[in-house]
């Protein structure tokens, strides 16, 4: 088995050659944004994508990307190897965030979903790539058409020791499909009960309520310099934050509490 410590600096290595191509280091193109599906693109202009399953970068996508049908698939494509990268701007710093989504897996814990299977979900992120908590996160048990998250882990930055575990009863919401809450308009309320294990510390637990709203069913956006068909969603609760989703790509732009990330590169496989 490898080590945690070598996984991390692996990680890091990777890390840091996203960040080149997604930053513009040296000669490398930065729209190297790569989308290997063959689903339809979004809203630029047409590339060459339609063939051999091969989609050009975001936002020059093949058939269907003159915007006049939304392109097919998921708000959030979900399945081993999809991954994104975003530009995150905080507090008028900037830094790259890499989400990759692994293999199907038992989510494990101690929480009420421990035997249940789902993607194990590894982040990277923060100016010096150390941040790297891990999710287990896919499609809700329950048979709705949602992603969710059923439990988390935050290891430290400097020691790659577990620092706290968290899980949700009975989930937390990712991206809902529903056809209810899929159109302009459409607002409903989460709960769930959020339970919090710090590693040396006293272990909590919380009812979490959040009001989600469709702000836009179909709208045109810019990130990046880059054309998305999205539909944007808002999440209130103890702190807000909008998101636009564009189908078959996934999470394009998300705003926070003084935070902002952008979609810089994505793979979503066949």
């Amino acid at each position: 088995m490898t080590s945690r410590p070598l996984v991390r600096l692996l990680d890091l290595l990777g890390f840091v050659g996203v960040a080149c191509v997604a930053l513009g280091c040296g000669s490398v193109d930065p729209a190297d944004h790569t989308n290997t599906s063959g689903h339809a693109g979004t809203s630029g202009a047409g590339g060459d994508g339609g063939q051999g399953g091969q989609v050009g970068v975001a936002g020059e996508g093949g058939d269907g990307g003159d915007g006049g049908e939304l392109p097919a698939g998921s708000l959030l494509p979900w399945q081993t190897g999809n991954r994104w990268s975003y530009r995150v701007t905080q507090d008028g710093l900037q830094s790259l965030k890499v989400t990759t989504v692994g293999e199907l897996e038992e989510v494990g814990g101690s929480g009420p979903n421990a035997e249940r299977s789902a993607f194990r979900v590894v982040t990277v992120k923060g100016t010096d790539a150390t941040d790297r908590p891990e999710s287990w996160q896919g499609p809700a048990a329950d048979g709705s058409q949602r992603i969710v998250r059923y439990r988390e882990q935050a290891f430290g930055a400097r020691t790659g020791e577990l620092q706290l575990e968290e899980h949700w009863d009975p989930y937390k919401l990712r991206v809902d499909e529903t056809p209810a809450h899929m159109t302009a308009g459409a607002t409903w309320l989460e709960s769930d009960q959020e339970t919090k294990l710090p590693v040396g510390g006293t272990p909590s637990m919380m009812p979490v309520e959040e009001r989600w709203t469709v702000n836009a069913e179909r709208q045109a956006v810019t990130v990046q310099g880059r054309s998305y068909e999205v539909m944007i969603v808002t999440k209130a609760g103890s702190s807000q934050k909008t998101y636009w989703w564009a189908r078959g790509i996934g999470k394009v732009k998300e705003i926070g509490v003084n935070q902002t990330e952008e979609l810089l590169s994505y793979q979503i496989l066949p």
